[in-house]
């Protein structure tokens, strides 16, 4: 399989520049997911690694050699595609042959190869059955399966979910995970669901605007994040957002005098540029309570979103509205009367001029 690194890469569009001093290092049977919104540079760096664009400027290696000028027919990497990109006219058999005809690999061993990659994908049933004939979750593994039937160095995969329904996308996910452990290849996916790249990923890569944020684990990058806007994007619900005033060991929202009792020590860590602080905190670290506690701010209930395994109760405390996730039915209505706590463990203060994390992520 394939270590792959990207040194400095610079990428332009014109005078776009949609990659800027991009540095990543992929190991060898890593699955890494790049995660971003839409124009934030994931797919073109993926189709870089793939030599599907040419860069600006930087290197690309693939297990140490520089591949930076080859074309993407000589670096032995695979593609998927978000379209399935089958040929209608041919059969299953036929599609996934399709690239070992092209290196004229003899018939035997290209019979072997297939019924090889068909069982592990669960499609050998369809063998002589046309795309059309094909569910969208069967023309994927159809996809995948040509992409891996010639055993390249690394698989690369934009968005390859994107256009099926919500029960096949979990399926897939979970056969994508399957085939990756099973084979041990280096896989790269594209996707801006950050439900595949928790589910899926090694390590999560966060783009936005061509900057590379951040890069980690599924739990790093959740609970800990580099800056504002990772903090953002990571997690559904999103985090909590909130400009705060800091006294001692006192934390205040907006127009809410009584705030909230921190360690004044780590308060006092918080090295900020004076140019204010930004409080995050996620739903399962707003705490509530139905009766008066030592350290709860009383607050009322606003909205009301029942999810089955848990509720999400927006709070209003002063001029800012909080969500704390809770139990279901926790609270019957909007306008009820609640008590709020913040954990302190799990509060994230950022600079409001860098937006970087001064906590130092952690």
């Amino acid at each position: 399989m394939a270590q792959i690194e990207m040194r400095n890469v610079q990428k332009f569009f014109g005078a776009n520049q949609v990659l800027k001093d991009f540095h990543l290092t992929i190991e060898d049977g890593e699955f890494v997911v790049m995660l971003g919104q839409s124009g934030g540079g994931k797919t073109t760096a993926l189709r870089a690694i793939a030599g599907l664009e040419t860069i600006t400027d930087g290197k690309i290696l693939i297990n140490g050699k520089e591949v930076q000028d080859k074309k993407a027919a000589d670096r032995d990497i695979a593609f998927v595609f978000q379209s399935f990109s089958l040929y209608p006219h041919m059969t299953v058999r036929e599609n996934i042959a399709f690239p070992l005809r092209a290196v004229r690999m003899d018939a035997a061993e290209r019979d072997s190869a297939i019924k090889e990659v068909a069982e592990t994908l669960q499609i050998a049933q369809h063998l002589d059955r046309k795309p059309s004939a094909l569910s969208g979750g069967d023309m994927q593994r159809v996809a995948i399966g040509r992409a891996l039937v010639r055993r390249p160095q690394a698989l690369l995969m934009d968005e390859p979910l994107g256009v099926l329904d919500t029960e096949l996308r979990e399926q897939m996910r979970a056969e994508i995970k399957r085939l990756h452990i099973a084979r041990g290849s280096t896989s790269v996916y594209v996707t801006h669901d950050q439900i595949e790249a928790m589910s899926l990923a090694d390590r999560i890569v966060i783009l936005h605007d061509g900057v590379l944020q951040q890069v980690g684990s599924p739990d790093d990058v959740y609970l800990h994040p580099t800056n504002l806007f990772v903090a953002k994007f990571v997690g559904s619900p999103v985090m909590n957002i909130a400009d705060v005033h800091i006294e001692g060991s006192r934390v205040a929202l907006p127009g809410d005098g009584a705030g909230f009792q921190f360690d004044e020590t780590t308060l006092s860590k918080l090295q900020n540029t004076g140019d204010g602080v930004t409080l995050g905190i996620r739903p399962e670290a707003v705490l509530l309570s139905q009766k008066k506690s030592k350290g709860y701010v009383e607050a009322v209930t606003t909205n009301i979103e029942p999810l089955g395994s848990h509720d999400i109760v927006d709070v209003r405390l002063g001029d800012t509205v909080m969500r704390a996730r809770t139990e279901s039915g926790f609270v019957r209505g909007e306008g009820a009367q609640v008590w709020v706590n913040l954990d302190p463990s799990q509060a994230h203060f950022f600079d409001n001029k860098t937006e970087l994390n001064l906590r130092g992520g952690a």
